[in-house]
């Protein structure tokens, strides 16, 4: 699924690249992908919509969080640092989360329910981390069985955490028609399954463009679709061409990493451009405007925009360098320089990585069984 921490990449390449990124004088011409995201320059226009949003809503966003996921971070985690450290991973993802899914809520029409967006966000940093960091046994098998309908035995208080951010997700649908929804989580689960193929270098080109769109497309749909539950189908279809092109800019903001840690996507096989993006982008505009007329798409469009931005600076900062080591892929957030999991400026909890929740200390990691 997708992580969300693109946007604070955004601050962190421009800042990066004022010195690795100058114009050298023997330097070609503006390339395509270049121009390809300047013509999309116009979306910047939702900026201000983003900045609204840092301003005026993230405190309103904190306080939700502290009354919907707080509790459930208490019950689940066991130690008063490590309750810290991942309430404050979860409370920058849930911030990172809710820019996106109120720019949604805004482009179709309907209210944004933040106590929503923070249990999906929450939930999705977890299950994404368990998938990463955790060698739980058999725990495709067991993830099955819950999105199945079934019984989940946590054997980590990371999966204590996840199957109550589940159940409290569970009970905040009870009363809609929310098949679609589930139904978005069942498949997604299986594509995040085979994004383990990724790891290794003899994924195919088209592999892994249904697992990008798989996982990708699903999972925006699940989390997106918490906001309106009955997903009709024009709905479903325009969140899976959203969660695409999330997970592609997700996938050149990780670039570097990617390779230093051997994973294959699209954008290290180099099977997908910034320009083909781009323009994905842009015929998305026109479908949510077309759906959607007398609705505002400023916001969502202006993060992707962002986004876009700080893809191509990325890429452009890859091409230049590809290091033969880059430090370890996940960080936590206590092992980042600077960051105090008390630290609640709205800026900082949008523009820094979220960080990621590891096993706790001490525990021997498990290898996967069957």
């Amino acid at each position: 699924m997708i992580r969300f921490d693109t946007v604070e990449a955004c601050a962190s390449v421009v800042s990066e690249s004022r010195d690795a990124g100058r114009v050298r004088p023997s330097a070609p011409a503006v390339s395509a992908e270049t121009v390809a995201v300047l013509r999309l320059a116009p979306l910047a226009v939702g900026w201000p919509s983003v900045y609204r949003y840092v301003r005026r809503e993230v405190d309103q966003v904190i306080g939700v969080f502290d009354r919907t996921v707080g509790p459930i971070v208490d019950r689940s985690i066991e130690g008063t640092r490590r309750r810290r450290e991942v309430s404050r991973v979860l409370l920058s993802t849930s911030v990172k989360v809710c820019l996106a899914m109120s720019g949604y809520a805004q482009a179709i029409g309907i209210a944004f329910q933040a106590d929503r967006a923070v249990l999906g966000g929450s939930f999705t940093r977890v299950y994404d981390d368990l998938f990463d960091n955790f060698r739980s046994p058999r725990l495709d098998e067991r993830l099955t069985v819950l999105f199945d309908g079934g019984p989940f035995r946590p054997r980590s208080d990371a999966e204590s955490l996840l199957l109550a951010l589940y159940r409290a997700i569970e009970i905040a649908l009870r009363r809609e028609e929310s098949e679609p929804v589930y139904a978005a989580v069942r498949r997604m689960h299986r594509f995040q399954i085979q994004s383990r193929q990724q790891r290794g270098s003899d994924v195919s080109g088209p592999d892994l463009r249904r697992i990008t769109r798989g996982k990708g497309g699903l999972g925006t749909t699940a989390l997106f679709g918490l906001l309106r539950p009955a997903l009709a189908p024009d709905d479903e279809r325009l969140l899976l061409e959203l969660g695409d092109v999330l997970q592609v800019l997700d996938d050149y903001h990780d670039v570097s990493l990617d390779r230093a840690t051997g994973v294959v996507t699209e954008v290290t096989l180099g099977t997908v451009t910034l320009a083909e993006t781009a323009r994905r982008i842009r015929c998305l505009r026109r479908e949510f405007d077309r759906q959607y007329p007398r609705c505002s798409s400023d916001r969502l469009f202006g993060m992707l925009f962002m986004m876009l931005a700080g893809a191509l600076l990325q890429h452009q900062a890859d091409r230049r360098r590809r290091p033969p080591a880059t430090p370890s892929r996940r960080r936590s957030a206590a092992g980042m320089t600077g960051s105090d999991p008390d630290d609640r400026r709205p800026h900082r909890l949008l523009l820094r990585p979220a960080g990621n929740i590891h096993p706790a200390a001490g525990t021997a990691p498990v290898r996967e069984s069957g």
